[in-house]
C-alpha cells in the first residue's frame, strides 16, 4: 500500500531479540532521516514493549523513548553487539499474558499504540524484526492508519521473501570461531563433539557454519537422519583418515532421528546425539553455543547489508509507501510487501540451494536426503 504525503517525524525500534548490526541500521535510518530530509527520529527502547507495556513511551517518569540527534555516539554504537535501544520479546503488562494468539494479542494492543503513537505525533514507524515483531507491528500500524516499513533482522535467517536478514552472517562467524576452539578439544581428547546452534526450526545456520568449519556430520529440520548413518560415516572418517575426533553439527530444531520429536528427557538435540553415540562405542559430548551466536559484535557484511537496508527504508518511507519491508533479492536489496512476509511459514533451507550441494558434494553427512 502506498500514501502520498511525506511523513516528518518518525519512530524506530528494533523488534523481537538482538542480533550483531542492529545499531547499525539504527545509525542508517536515523541519521539519513535526519541529514537528508529533515526529519525528526525518536528512538523507543525495548521494542514495541516501549509503546504498549507498562513503562511505556507516554509514561515521563519511565521514559521508554529517547530523541534521536546528530550528537549521539553512532560510530560507538555500530562497534557494540546487540541494540542500544534495547529488545524485549514480552510485552510486560499484565493484560497481555494470558493473550496467545498473535491477532488477538494486537487487537487488545491497539487501543494504547494509537494512544500513545497520537500523543508523541508520530507519522511513522521504521522498525527492525523477524517475521512475527514484524506482523505485530504492521497490524498495529495499518488499524493506528500510520505508515510502517520494516527491516528484516534474525540470525536463524528464516525471514520469508528475502535471501539474507541482518545477524545472519555475523552468527555464522561466530559459530565458526566458536567450533575452531572446540575442535581442538576434541582431537585432545578424542571425541565427538556435538555442536548444538540455533536456527529454530531451519537449518541455515547450521548448515552454513557447519560447511565453513569442515564439520563431519550436519543436522538440520529440513531432512530426517539416522544414528545408524552417523555411526557409519565416523566409522568411516577412523578407516579412511585415520581419525578419532569429530566435530557434528546439529541445528536447535533437528529433532530425534527418523524425523520423530524429540524425547522429553533430552534437554538438546546435541545431548540426544551424543547419548546416542556413546551407546554406540563413540567418546561423545554434547556443547550448546547458545547467546554467544546473537550477542557478538558484527562483522563488515552484516554492518554494510544493515547500512543499505537501513538508509533505503527511509526512501521508501519518503515515497509514500507503507506495509513494506526492504529485503534482499538476487543479491540486491528490493522492497517486499509485507504480505509475502505475514502469515507465511518460515523460510526452510533450500535442499537445492549450493551450500547443501557443497555439503554433499564434500562427504559431509546431512541426513538421509531424497535421491532424485
Amino acid at each position: 500500500m502506498r500514501k502520498k504525503q511525506m511523513k516528518k517525524r518518525i519512530a524506530v525500534l528494533t523488534g523481537g531479540g538482538d542480533c550483531p548490526g542492529l545499531n547499525m541500521a539504527l545509525k542508517a535510518v536515523s541519521e539519513y532521516a535526519m541529514n537528508h530530509y529533515g526529519w525528526e527520529v525518536i528512538g523507543v527502547r525495548n521494542g514495541l514493549n516501549g509503546i504498549v507495556g507498562d513503562n511505556s513511551i507516554i509514561n515521563r517518569d519511565n521514559a521508554e523513548f529517547i530523541d534521536i540527534n546528530i550528537e549521539l555516539p553512532f560510530n560507538t554504537f555500530v562497534r557494540q553487539g546487540g541494540t542500544f535501544l534495547g529488545a524485549h520479546r514480552k510485552i510486560k503488562k499484565k493484560s497481555y499474558s494470558k493473550v496467545k494468539n498473535d491477532e488477538d494479542l494486537a487487537s487488545v494492543m491497539l487501543p494504547a499504540f494509537k494512544k500513545n503513537i497520537k500523543d508523541l505525533n508520530i507519522d511513522g514507524i521504521i522498525s527492525t524484526g523477524g517475521d512475527g515483531s514484524m506482523f505485530l507491528m504492521n497490524f498495529l500500524c495499518e488499524r493506528a492508519k500510520i505508515p510502517f516499513i520494516g527491516i528484516p533482522k534474525t540470525i536463524d535467517n528464516d525471514t520469508p521473501a528475502t535471501e539474507i536478514s541482518i545477524g545472519f552472517s555475523s552468527a555464522v562467524d561466530a559459530c565458526v570461531n566458536a567450533m575452531d576452539n572446540i575442535f581442538w578439544t576434541a582431537k585432545s581428547h578424542h571425541r565427538a563433539i556435538c555442536v548444538e546452534v540455533m536456527g529454530r526450526n531451519t537449518g541455515h545456520l547450521a548448515m552454513h557454519s557447519g560447511v565453513a568449519s569442515c564439520a563431519d556430520v550436519i543436522l538440520i529440520p529440513e531432512i530426517p537422519y539416522t544414528i545408524a548413518n552417523i555411526v557409519k560415516k565416523l566409522k568411516s572418517v577412523m578407516k579412511t583418515e585415520q581419525r578419532d575426533y569429530f566435530i557434528i553439527v546439529v541445528a536447535e530444531g533437528a529433532g530425534a532421528e527418523k524425523g520423530k520429536s524429540l524425547p522429553k528427557t533430552y534437554k538438546s538435540v546435541a545431548e540426544y546425539i551424543s547419548d546416542k553415540l556413546f551407546d554406540a562405542g563413540i567418546e561423545a559430548r554434547a556443547d550448546v553455543l547458545g547467546y554467544l551466536q546473537r550477542g557478538g559484535l558484527p562483522n563488515g557484511y552484516d554492518r554494510m547489508l544493515a547500512a543499505e537496508l537501513g538508509v533505503m527504508a527511509v526512501d521508501l518511507m519518503a515515497e509514500g509507501y507503507t506495509a513494506y519491508i526492504m529485503g534482499m533479492k538476487d543479491g540486491k536489496p528490493t522492497k517486499i510487501p509485507l504480505k509475502s512476509v505475514c502469515k507465511k511459514e518460515t523460510r526452510a533451507l533450500d535442499l537445492n540451494s549450493p551450500i547443501v550441494k557443497t555439503a554433499e558434494k564434500l562427504g559431509i553427512y546431512i541426513g538421509e536426503v531424497k535421491k532424485k
